[in-house]
């Protein structure tokens, strides 16, 4: 018991002194003589588990005096939070990107450094997001990126309605709301949320263009009926949306393939990623039903070994009338030639008067560098076919169609 008593006294001590080194190495670097060069640091990131007096004189030198430009502060086991206010009187300040997490305070948006920002993340924050939210926009008119993560509570509603706000990108990251009511937003471009499924109700925002959602169903759909219509991600009026990215996860089908009352006139492409072995694909076509204008369209299976056929022979044997007059490319990654595959693929073949291209490839889609807003990129895999195997799955989607102009690409 003494030899755990000596080494807790000795491991105490060398905490104790290990921080004063490190307290004493940073005030050096940021607390240094004013006859020293003036330096230049344009990224910052500080992380810290509790209250101390250095913090506040680090964070102004930093940003007040070096003129950081990207500061990320990340507060553990502490409710000390910055105030901002502190460089309203600093000559220097450059600060166009911040990421804060565990340490909003709710003056922030007061000070003028807060307001001249461009770039805002704010993870863990507890308050009522959609009070925090619309308050930082209606204050940061200059506000372009704004990122919410692992924030919320009871499943709030988000209500954002904004008409002044010059904001362009919104992302939600595992936040804790049910509902999004992008009621006015009239810059925002591009929208992304993942986390469990919401309801989204679009406004006023007439240039969105990009919108990509990311939901994963965790409850057991079986036992509590959680069934999500499709129509609630597209409530309000519909948005003049170009791209649509959608990956919608679970270990059972939650999703109710219901007609969606807004067309989707302006869409462009669509990418359904990680789809399901196991999940019926009538609700794709019903969504592609909607987008009449639609010119691309991306699929990607997910090859495990939840292969259920029995899904994808009753899938293909109903009925599909909707043609797609514009459509001109599809791509089915995670393509195996299973039958239930090969029928999606010739019933798009089929009602495409015009289709060009179509590129069946194995391969998965995993999330770029830049996760901020949907940054989804597909990573081919050959797969050696036997040729006979090669010609039996050309024949089968050949067989009936008649347009010479369409290639098709087995890889």
């Amino acid at each position: 018991m003494w030899i755990v008593q000596r080494l807790t006294t000795h491991l105490q001590r060398y905490e104790r002194w290990a921080m004063r080194r490190y307290v004493k190495r940073l005030n050096a670097f940021l607390l240094p003589r004013t006859n020293v060069q003036q330096r230049s640091i344009k990224k910052l990131r500080i992380q810290t588990f509790g209250t101390s007096s250095c913090n506040d004189q680090w964070i102004t030198s930093a940003i007040g005096r070096w003129g950081v430009e990207d500061l990320e502060l990340v507060v553990d086991n502490s409710s000390w939070c910055y105030d901002f206010r502190l460089l309203d009187k600093c000559e220097n300040v450059r600060l166009k990107r911040l990421v804060l997490s565990n340490c909003y305070h709710h003056d922030a948006p007061k000070s003028l450094t807060f307001q001249r920002l461009t770039a805002l993340t704010l993870c863990k924050e507890c308050s009522h997001i959609s009070h925090v939210c619309c308050y930082i926009l209606r204050n940061c008119v200059q506000l372009v990126d704004l990122s919410l993560k692992y924030s919320g509570h009871n499943r709030d509603s988000l209500h954002i309605r904004v008409p002044k706000s010059k904001l362009k990108n919104l992302q939600l990251d595992n936040c804790n709301v049910g509902q999004v009511y992008l009621t006015s937003l009239p810059c925002l471009e591009a929208f992304a949320c993942r986390g469990q499924p919401i309801e989204l109700h679009y406004g006023e925002v007439p240039r969105l263009r990009h919108v990509s959602l990311n939901f994963l169903q965790t409850g057991d759909n079986a036992k509590d009926g959680s069934l999500c219509g499709l129509s609630k991600l597209f409530l309000g009026i519909p948005p003049p949306l170009e791209y649509l990215a959608l990956q919608l996860r679970g270990g059972q089908m939650w999703i109710k393939p219901a007609a969606i009352r807004s067309q989707l006139n302006h869409l462009k492409k669509l990418l359904f990623a990680n789809v399901a072995m196991n999940w019926d694909t009538f609700w794709i076509l019903t969504l592609l039903a909607a987008a009449p204008a639609l010119e691309s369209l991306h699929v990607h299976f997910v090859n495990n070994s939840e292969k259920v056929g029995a899904a994808g022979s009753l899938d293909v044997q109903v009925e599909h009338h909707q043609h797609h007059h514009h459509l001109k490319e599809l791509m089915v990654i995670g393509f195996g030639g299973v039958a239930w595959q090969t029928g999606f693929v010739k019933r798009i073949m089929r009602a495409s008067p015009i289709l060009e291209c179509v590129h069946l490839l194995d391969g998965h889609v995993v999330e770029g560098e830049d996760r901020e807003l949907v940054g989804l990129k597909i990573v081919r895999r050959r797969r050696e076919w036997h040729e006979c195997e090669r010609l039996e799955v050309l024949n089968e989607l050949t067989d009936g169609i008649r347009s010479p102009h369409l290639e098709i690409v087995l890889e």
